[in-house]
C-alpha cells in the first residue's frame, strides 16, 4: 500500500467519525429550561426585585439535603404563611417538582420518589409584605 491510499483511508475514517458525532448530537433531546421562557424574561424585573428583597433580609433560608429528606429552615421573619418551592431538573423537565408549603421554622420534604441528581431549587413567598425569591443549586 502506498501513502496515497493511506491518506484516502485516513480521510474516510475521519469523515465517518464526524458523521457519527453529528448523528449522535442530532438525536439528543435538548429542551428549554422552561416552557414559558419568553414570558419569564418579560417579567425579569419582578424576579430581580424579589431576589433583592430576599438579599435585604437579616437572615436567609437554609436548605440542607440529607439522605432521603430535604430540610428547609426558615427564620422567624419568613414564617408568614405559604411559600412555593420549585425543584427544576436542568436536563429533564419531566422531573420538575413544584410544592406549596405552610412555612414553619423547619420544613421536611421527603425525597423518596425524586430521582437523584442536580436540581435548581427556587423558594418564593412573602416577606414583610413584599415578594421574595431565593435560588440555589442542589445535588440530591
Amino acid at each position: 500500500m502506498n501513502w496515497g491510499k493511506g491518506i484516502v483511508i485516513g480521510m474516510a475514517l475521519f469523515m465517518g467519525f464526524i458523521i457519527t458525532l453529528v448523528t449522535i448530537m442530532m438525536r439528543q433531546d435538548i429542551d428549554l429550561v422552561r416552557e414559558d421562557y419568553y414570558q419569564q424574561e418579560l417579567e425579569y424585573n419582578i424576579q430581580y426585585n424579589a431576589e433583592s428583597n430576599y438579599l435585604n433580609a437579616q437572615k436567609g433560608i437554609e436548605i440542607e439535603p440529607k439522605a432521603d429528606t430535604l430540610f428547609l429552615r426558615f427564620p422567624a421573619d419568613f414564617q408568614t404563611g405559604k411559600a412555593t418551592i420549585q425543584l427544576q431538573r436542568p436536563n429533564n423537565k419531566d422531573l420538575d417538582i413544584q410544592l406549596t408549603i405552610d412555612v414553619r421554622e423547619q420544613v421536611k420534604i421527603p425525597l423518596k420518589h425524586i430521582e437523584k441528581g442536580q436540581f435548581n431549587c427556587t423558594v418564593s413567598g412573602i416577606y414583610q409584605g413584599k415578594k421574595y425569591q431565593m435560588s440555589q443549586q442542589l445535588v440530591l
